[in-house]
Formats: C-alpha cells, sequence, structure tokens
C-alpha cells in the first residue's frame, strides 16, 4: 500500500503540509509573516522560560511586585474601559468617580499598591516565572551511564504511555472542548432521492448542486462566522476564525490622520504594515492605567493589533516594554477578521488578509508575550484553518522571530468530537527561516490503538523544497511479488532537482532509479529517468536497464517557435511490462526517439523532426513475430510545411511539402531493404461562395511525388541506375457543396414547452477526379489505407500519407440533422452518407494489395443524442458495398449523480483485408458507483467475446471521510506485449491521512481517466 503518513506538522500557520508524493516541486501552503503570533516555547514542565528574551516579562513582574510609585510621583485617575485605545499617544477617558467596580466584586482603588499586591496574586497562582536561571531540563542532559537498547526501549514506551495518559485528561478534553466552539457545523439538508435526480440535474447546473450539498448553518452568538469554501464535504463540519465587531476602525483612521500610517486599502502597489507596525486597540469591562505605561484590564478584556486579537478575563500591559499577560480563558488568533460597514474604508483587506492565510486560534489557560511576536502559553488548544486542523499542546512558545517550539503535542484533521486519528508527540520544533520542523517521538494512533512510533523524523513546513525521504509505495503483482518503493529527493537548485528511488521486490533483486529535472532560463527543461536491476532473478539473472528522457523549448525573441526531444530505451521486451505493474505508461513496441523543431503563424507552419525507434521483440495478435519488415521507418530527417498565401481575398491558395530520408535496415531477411528519398508537393486553389442557405466550393489542385532508393536498396533489388528514381505529377479536381435548411422548435414539437431550439438539416455532395498514374514501383514508406468513418468519405484520398497519390473518381452524397435546444446543447446529431465509385480505383499501396472496387464503399452513419442532461447515447457504424455489416460501436453514458456514472459499449467488427482491419466482437463496462457519501466502488472491463477471454478488467473500492481515506484496487489486463500469454495482474492499496497531501496524483486515477468515458468531472465531484 502506499502509506501517505512519512511527514507530518502542526497546523499553527506555520506548521505546513509536505510537498506531495509527485516530485516533491509542488507544496499547497506557504506560511505568511509570522513575527507577529503570539506563540512560544517552554522546555520544562514548570512553566520556566528557556530563553533570554523573555527576561522582560519576568522584569515587568518583579517591578511590580517590588516598587511601590509614589502617589505623588504618578497622577492616577479612575476611568472606564470600554474602549481604550492604548496607541501613542495614549488617550483615557476621565470620570469623575474615584472608584471602578472590579469583575470579582471589588473595587479598583486610586492606590497603585493594592493593584501591585493583586498582580502578585496573580503572578503567583498562575505560577509565572521570575527568574531564568533556574531554566534546567534533566530530561535533556547526557547520562554519564548509558542505558542498554533494552531499557531505552522500555523508556521510550513508558514516556509515550505517559504523554498518551496526560494528553486524555478531563483539562485537556476541556480545553478542545472550548475550541469546538470554532468548529461550525453543516446545515442538515435533505439529500435527493434517486428518483429525483434527473429533475435535480435539469433544473440546477452540477456546480449549483455542489454548492447546495455544502452549505453550512450560522454559528450561534457571541461570534459570527464565515464559511471557508475549502472545507470537505464529508467532514462534520469546518473551523472558521472569528468575524468580530470592533471600532479597531477608529483607532487606525486616526493612525493615519495623526501618525501618517499608510494603508493599502485597495491599492495593490501599497504593502500592508505589519502587526507590531499597527495601533494597538483595548476594550475590557473595567481597567486601570497610569497615564505612563502600566495598564490592567479585567472583564470581557479584548485586546487587538492588526491581525492579533486575545480576548481574556484578565490582562496586564506594559505600554513602554510592549509586555503583557493575559489570564483566564484566553482566545487568541493571528488572522482574526472585523466587521466594517464602512464601505469607503475595508479594515479587514487592509490589515487582516496577508495573516487570514495563516488563520490559527487559540485558546488557553494563559498568555504571556511581547508586541515585537514573542511569547509563551501553556496547555493550549489550537485549530488551523487552512489545513482544517487542530490540536493540543502542554506548551507552546516563540522564543524567537524563526523559531516555534511545541511541547507535548496531539494533532488531527478529523472533526474535534470524533478524532479517529491523532498524532502524538514529546516535542515538535518548527524554523520557518529554513522551512523546515523537527519531531521527537512520535506515535500515530487509530482511534486508541497506536500503529506506529518514530524517534525523529525532519520535514518541511512551507513550500520550499528540501531534501528528505517522500512518501513510500507499495504494491504487489503476479511477476515481481510484494513492491516497496522508498523516494529520496535531492533539493540540488532552485532550478534542478532530482529523486533517487529504492525498490525491493520479493521476487527479484532491488532495483534504483533516478530521476533528474532541469529548468534553463533560456533553453528549455527536461526530464531524465533511468533505472538499473542488477541479475534480475526472473528474467535469467540477467541486468535490467530503462532509459527515458524528454526535453521541451520554447523560444522567448521569436513567438510560436518550440521545439523537443524524446528518448527511451530499454533493455528489453518485457521491462515494460514488468516494471509498470498496473499499466499506466503506454507498453508500446516502437519506443520513440525523436528531436523535432516547429513553428507556426497565420499564414505557414512547419515542423523539422529527426525520429528512429526502438522495436521491441514482440508477437502480432495472430502470433506471428514481429519482423524487421514490420519495424516503421525511420526520418533522417524529415521536413513538413503547410503554407497559405496571403494576397488574395476570396481565392485561397495553399500548398503542402513533406521530404524526408526514409531509412530502415533489413537484418533478418524477411525482405530487401527499401530506404530512401521522398518528396512530396501539393499546390491547390479554391474559391468557395458562402450564403446563409449554404455553400460552394470548386478546387483544383496539382500534385507532385518523387522518390529515390539510397544505394544499399538499389543494391539489394537490382535495380538500374537509371530507374532509382521516379517522379509522378496527378491533377485532382472537386466540387464540395451544401445546404441548409432551418426550422425553429423542436422535432415534431415534442419537446418545444421544455427544451425550445431549433433543428438543421444539412445535405452535402463532393464530386472529385484524379486520374490514374501508375506508381506500382514507387516505394511505401509510412502510407496506409484509412478506417471507414463518415468524415473520411468527403476526404479526397483514402491514402494516409504521401507516397501514392490516388486515383479517384467518385460522388458522395451525405446528409446531416442536428436539434440544439434554446440552451444551447446539441439534443440530437446524426450523419448518414456513401461514397459512389464512377470508375474502379487502380492505385494500391503494393502491386498485390486490394484496392476499392464495386459501385459503392457502403452505407457509413455516426450519430450521438443527449436526450437528458445526464443521459448519451452513441451510435455508429458502417456496411459493406454488399450492404453486409462491417462495423457497428454503441456506447451508452448514464450519470445520475454528479458522483455516479454508468458506461455501457459494444464493438462488432469484421476483418477488412483493404483497411487491414482485425475481426472483433467485445462489450465494453465501467462504473463509478458512490455506495454512500463516503464509500464508492470503481469497476471496469472489456471482454472479448470473439476470443472468450477478459481483454481488460479492474475493480477497486474508494473509502474517504473528513480523516483519512483509503483505495484497494486490482487490475488484470493484456498490452500489445504479451497478447496470447498470461494477463498481468496487480493489486495496489493506497491509505491517505486527509491534510497531509492530496490523493489526486494516485495510480487508481491515473488508469480510470483514461478508462472511463466522463470519469474526470465525476471524480472532482467526489473529491470535493
Amino acid at each position: 500500500m502506499a502509506l501517505k503518513v512519512s511527514a507530518v506538522g502542526l497546523p499553527i500557520s506555520l506548521l505546513l503540509i509536505p510537498p506531495s508524493h509527485a516530485h516533491a516541486m509542488d507544496s499547497t501552503l506557504v506560511p505568511n509573516d509570522t513575527s507577529s503570533d503570539f506563540l512560544s516555547h517552554d522546555d520544562n514542565e514548570n512553566n520556566i522560560p528557556t530563553n533570554g528574551s523573555n527576561d522582560d516579562l519576568n522584569d515587568l513582574v518583579l517591578r511590580q511586585n517590588n516598587s511601590t510609585p509614589s502617589s505623588q510621583a504618578i497622577p492616577q485617575q479612575s476611568m472606564t474601559a470600554e474602549a481604550v485605545d492604548i496607541s501613542t499617544p495614549i488617550t483615557l477617558v476621565e470620570t469623575s468617580t474615584n472608584t471602578t467596580p472590579y469583575s470579582d466584586g471589588h473595587y479598583l482603588q486610586s492606590d497603585k499598591s493594592q493593584i501591585e499586591n493583586h498582580i502578585q496574586a496573580n503572578s503567583t497562582e498562575n505560577n509565572i516565572a521570575t527568574n531564568t536561571e533556574t531554566n534546567i531540563n534533566t530530561d535533556k542532559q547526557p547520562s554519564p551511564i548509558q542505558p542498554s537498547i533494552q531499557q531505552q526501549a522500555s523508556q521510550k514506551i513508558t514516556q509515550q504511555q505517559a504523554l498518551a495518559q496526560s494528553l486524555s485528561s478531563d483539562d485537556v478534553v476541556r480545553s478542545l472542548e472550548r475550541l469546538a466552539e470554532f468548529y461550525q457545523f453543516k446545515q442538515p439538508t435533505d439529500t435527493p432521492s434517486s428518483a429525483d435526480a434527473l429533475t435535480i440535474s435539469e433544473e440546477t447546473t452540477t456546480s449549483e448542486l455542489d454548492t447546495k450539498d455544502s452549505t453550512f448553518n450560522p454559528v450561534i452568538a457571541p461570534n459570527i462566522y464565515y464559511r471557508q469554501p475549502y472545507s470537505s464535504g464529508r467532514c462534520q463540519g469546518v473551523w472558521v476564525i472569528p468575524k468580530l465587531q470592533s471600532n479597531y476602525k477608529n483607532a487606525l483612521q486616526r493612525a493615519e490622520q495623526q501618525d501618517g500610517l499608510v494603508l493599502p486599502y485597495n491599492d495593490a502597489e501599497t504593502t500592508a504594515p505589519k502587526n507590531s507596525e499597527l495601533p494597538l486597540f483595548a476594550e475590557a469591562d473595567y481597567g486601570y492605567y497610569d497615564n505612563l505605561s502600566y495598564i490592567e484590564l479585567s472583564g470581557d478584556v479584548k485586546v487587538i493589533q492588526g491581525g492579533q486579537y486575545i480576548e481574556a478575563d484578565k490582562l496586564v500591559f506594559d505600554t513602554n516594554q510592549g509586555i503583557g499577560q493575559a489570564q483566564g480563558d484566553v482566545l487568541f488568533t493571528d488572522s482574526a477578521s472585523f466587521l466594517d460597514t464602512d464601505t469607503t474604508t475595508n479594515t479587514s483587506a487592509t490589515t487582516t488578509d496577508t495573516q487570514n492565510n495563516n488563520g490559527l486560534i487559540g485558546i488557553a489557560e494563559h498568555l504571556a508575550y511581547k508586541s515585537d511576536g514573542q511569547a509563551t502559553a501553556q496547555n493550549v488548544a489550537f485549530a488551523s484553518i487552512p489545513m482544517q486542523a487542530h490540536g493540543y499542546a502542554k506548551q507552546l512558545n516563540h522564543p524567537e522571530e524563526n523559531l516555534y517550539q511545541l511541547d507535548k503535542v496531539i494533532f488531527s484533521t478529523c472533526p474535534p468530537n470524533d478524532r479517529k486519528w491523532q498524532m502524538e508527540a514529546q516535542q515538535i520544533d518548527l524554523d520557518t527561516e529554513t522551512g523546515r520542523g523537527e519531531a521527537f517521538d512520535t506515535t500515530f494512533r487509530l482511534g486508541n490503538v497506536p500503529i506506529f512510533y518514530l524517534p525523529y523524523f525532519n520535514f518541511p513546513i512551507d513550500s520550499r523544497r528540501s531534501s528528505g525521504f517522500l512518501l513510500p509505495r507499495a504494491s504487489i503483482d503476479t511477476q515481481s511479488g510484494v513492491k516497496v518503493s522508498v523516494p529520496y529527493y535531492f533539493n540540488i537548485a532552485p532550478n534542478y532537482d532530482a529523486t533517487l528511488t529504492t525498490q525491493v521486490f520479493s521476487n527479484r533483486n532491488p532495483m534504483l532509479t533516478g530521476e533528474f529535472r532541469y529548468l534553463t532560463e533560456h533553453y528549455g527543461q527536461g526530464e531524465l529517468t533511468a533505472s538499473y536491476l542488477p541479475h534480475d532473478k526472473q528474467y535469467h539473472h540477467k541486468d535490467r536497464q530503462g532509459i527515458f528522457f524528454q526535453h521541451n523549448w520554447a523560444s522567448s525573441d521569436i513567438a510560436h517557435l518550440t521545439a523537443n526531444a524524446v528518448y527511451n530505451y530499454v533493455s528489453d521486451s518485457k521491462y515494460l511490462d514488468d516494471f509498470d505493474d498496473l499499466g499506466t505508461t503506454n507498453s508500446d513496441i516502437n519506443l520513440p526517439r525523436r528531436a523535432e523543431v516547429n513553428y507556426y503563424n497565420d499564414y505557414l507552419s512547419g515542423q523539422l523532426r529527426v525520429e528512429t525507434f526502438q522495436t521491441l521483440d514482440a508477437v502480432d495478435s495472430d502470433g506471428n513475430p514481429v519482423l524487421d519488415k514490420d519495424k516503421p521507418y525511420s526520418r533522417l530527417p524529415q521536413l513538413a510545411i503547410d503554407y497559405r498565401l496571403p494576397w488574395f481575398n476570396n481565392l485561397n491558395i495553399t500548398g503542402t511539402h513533406n521530404s524526408a530520408y526514409f531509412k530502415k535496415s533489413i537484418n533478418d531477411g524477411s525482405e530487401n531493404e527499401k530506404s530512401g528519398v521522398r518528396v512530396y508537393n501539393q499546390l491547390s486553389a479554391s474559391y468557395p461562395l458562402q450564403r446563409s442557405w449554404g455553400y460552394i466550393t470548386p478546387s483544383v489542385s496539382l500534385q507532385h511525388l518523387y522518390t529515390a532508393y539510397d544505394e544499399t536498396s538499389r543494391l539489394d533489388n537490382n535495380i538500374a541506375k537509371d530507374d532509382i528514381s521516379q517522379s509522378v505529377f496527378v491533377p485532382k479536381y472537386s466540387i464540395d457543396a451544401g445546404l441548409t435548411f432551418f426550422q425553429s422548435g423542436s422535432p415534431f414539437q415534442w419537446f418545444d414547452d421544455s427544451l425550445g431550439g431549433y433543428q438543421l438539416l444539412s445535405p452535402r455532395l463532393k464530386y472529385v477526379y484524379a486520374p490514374y498514374r501508375d506508381q506500382n514501383n514507387v516505394p511505401n514508406f509510412n502510407t496506409r489505407i484509412a478506417s471507414i468513418n463518415y468524415s473520411q468519405l468527403f476526404a479526397d484520398s483514402w491514402f494516409l500519407g504521401y507516397d501514392r497519390l490516388a486515383d479517384n473518381h467518385s460522388i458522395t452524397p451525405g446528409i446531416n440533422y442536428r436539434y440544439i435546444d434554446a440552451m444551447g446543447v446539441t439534443r440530437y446529431d446524426a450523419s448518414i452518407g456513401q461514397q459512389i465509385y464512377l470508375d474502379d480505383a487502380r492505385v494500391t499501396l503494393s502491386a498485390n494489395a486490394p484496392t476499392f472496387t464495386g459501385s459503392n464503399s457502403g452505407i457509413v452513419w455516426n450519430s450521438s443524442a443527449q436526450p437528458y442532461q445526464n443521459f448519451w447515447f452513441d451510435f455508429n457504424g458502417a456496411l459493406k458495398p454488399n450492404n453486409d455489416l462491417n462495423f457497428i460501436t454503441t456506447q451508452i453514458r448514464y450519470q445520475p449523480t454528479p458522483r455516479s456514472l454508468f458506461n455501457l459499449g459494444y464493438i462488432q467488427r469484421h476483418s477488412n483485408t483493404l483497411t487491414n482491419q482485425s475481426a472483433l466482437s467485445a462489450i465494453t463496462a465501467s462504473t463509478v458507483f458512490p455506495i454512500n457519501d463516503k464509500w464508492r466502488l470503481l469497476a471496469q472491463g472489456q471482454y472479448d467475446s470473439r476470443n472468450h477471454k477478459m481483454i481488460d478488467s479492474f475493480i477497486g473500492v474508494d473509502y474517504e471521510d473528513c480523516c483519512y481515506g483509503f483505495s484497494i484496487y486490482g487490475r488484470s489486463y493484456y498490452n500489445d506485449l504479451n497478447v496470447d500469454k498470461d494477463p498481468t495482474r496487480a493489486i495496489m492499496a493506497e491509505f491517505r491521512i486527509n491534510g497531509f497531501g492530496s490523493n489526486s496524483d494516485s495510480r487508481m486515477t491515473r488508469i480510470l481517466s483514461n478508462k472511463i468515458l466522463g470519469f474526470e468531472p465525476v471524480d472532482k465531484f467526489w473529491k470535493e
């Protein structure tokens, strides 16, 4: 199984999900400025600060406890503190009273000594540290006698058990319960029945239906919340940031008017100031201020500075030192958003949007902090809005601007009332400067069951790439057995990276795979992948290798000029089949190796290509081995140009040039070598006459074909030097005409009341004449006869390629009918036609090859219908000239809901030597069937009724909820390299911890997107 839990972090605006397994180059979250977050760390269990940066906090407490200022030296005054702006300068609201009722029923007297005694008592009650020299963490001191491995293991088990027990205490539960007040539950909605699904889909777009599925109830006062659009529909609710009523806008306006503060508002060029640069604003029921630096607030205290917000029962603050302590039901957030009805100033947009990406909510017993962002909090329950996750830490410190430390931590992305999994760690350290985090002694639990333990792991916390192990993956198949892949990522440079993957097989020796990716400024980007497996036990103990390279380039100086290169190599024909256990890579017999340059503009498009192939040993569908004569030609090189002359308004003059040197070496004696040069040119002129009722387009062309064998081919075929080249000219004439009949309304007025719309009937007739020219001695490098379909009937030639200039004297009648409803949806589209031969065709691919003879091509049709918004039906086919069946294909697609899908198809095809069409009779079926909101079944199959075997089959189950997801699926299939052998079978399991990456790049998704018609939108709705 693919275990996606290797890199884990806490979501506190700093703990971010690691890059996904898809090459680690893409990451989803980037931390914003964290200099003002109310976060800090303490390493011991006695609330003793561990960093000298907390000395100011100690000085504040000591000054309050030991210094009693004179009443004459410091003017005193009572005040009310419903809205106190404590930005500099500080203005107080004076009253005539000398006493103000305190929140606990006492009175705040004018004598400040009583206040200091009150602070000292609170400091003792809350164990606020007064001495930084006692910071000794004995757990981290090296022991003089190292314990044995068994003793160490026993100690770790005891520590983890003690941690689990402490994190399940009543205090932790109560903190998390209070935090859960910020979890907004979904509004219950009635799920439409299957009988109503059709009506809903006709009247409501899928986006509207999805919006209805994810509607949420408003949260009860005292706070108002807004719905987050990224919340999972399977979660019971969503974590939200408070959107608060506040007069903070007045403080900002004052700072703008008096202090020259510049706020960006809607000006994208103006940088928003940091939180520490904005005014500090406070509200409380009661308060005291000494008119110099000391403030004490009590009762429903609210402190705001930019996006920083604190609620508490009591708070003391020193404005000179910028130091504060909050205690009693402390709530803090670094991304508060404030309601503002004034449209002229948008406070939220100017001061908080840069923080809203962080989205931290914290609940603590008390919080000590500085205005520069340093802080310490104990017993903190927290929630992260971006990750939709929550957790708890015994202590959370932010001693330095770039350093965050958490002790005794739990973390989960599950709903707070249904934690199915959680991480428990003794310590987590995060460094936003390096973008890395470290976790120590971490246990992962499903429910109450410990699953695995990691003594240490290092993980990324932002979008910066960094070296380290990526997510491992495991699978099992019939050839390799159990396979475990462990990739290691190398962050070489901003524009270079590499991944080295070790793959261990139960039935083979280990395999090493390296992937190197690069991005240059002027020379494009590319990727090189190479694999090596020595002495494969399943392949005669031979070495196995594979090399795959691709490069793409686009010119920065010349518009529309691009280039690309591809190189593929495998050591043997079974390589792709053996090491692609689920068939996600095309198992072609011919692996291309090419380099090409492309250019286009309004009048010209051109391509210069060099291409060769590695042809693998294989057999065809009849069991015959692939010989050298069956290999494709190399093009060394090939030039293709299509152009249009711009000098005529009504007359279209176009041209085509295609020249190449084709090389195919014959080493097995299957035929004589026929390599050489081919040059093709065509110049055409047409004069289209178009009217609202129809069109007519006469056209005339002159074609020229020149070929010449190379010297090796001339000798192999005993051709005289005078006969090695051939030159053929063929003129071509055609007239293409059509009419358009329009009628408003639906067919027979059946759907006028519900669909409306209009109908179009378009008969078409085309005449083509091209005389016969002998081409039996002209080599055929890469030309074949096209398959029969409706659009091919109106082509000038049945040959695909330029090695033959077809003789064609035919007339092709056809008719198309379309019904388009009032919304522009094509409800029905059908065409039927037949090519009538006025003369038998004589040009063939080779001397003994069949050609088009008889009176006609047979009737050909295609049709598609969409009678309902969620039902599609296709029916295509063709008859032979004698009216026997050539082929039919049908496809039915039914999508009753946005998350479900059913497909059923049938193909019946008879052999046709003219087009090299092989016989086939097959039934295809697929489904994406949701059992409920969390479980779905996925299946796909193709059964060959002619050979009585299942060509391809896939079945899997998928589970997804708010906490985690997993998929179990298997596939049995044949490919081009093992048509007549036993099928390849593989089983895969993937496990996902939601909140740690995405499953959008899963192998199951990649397989089914190519196998099930209409899978992508259904899968998108399921994941959302």
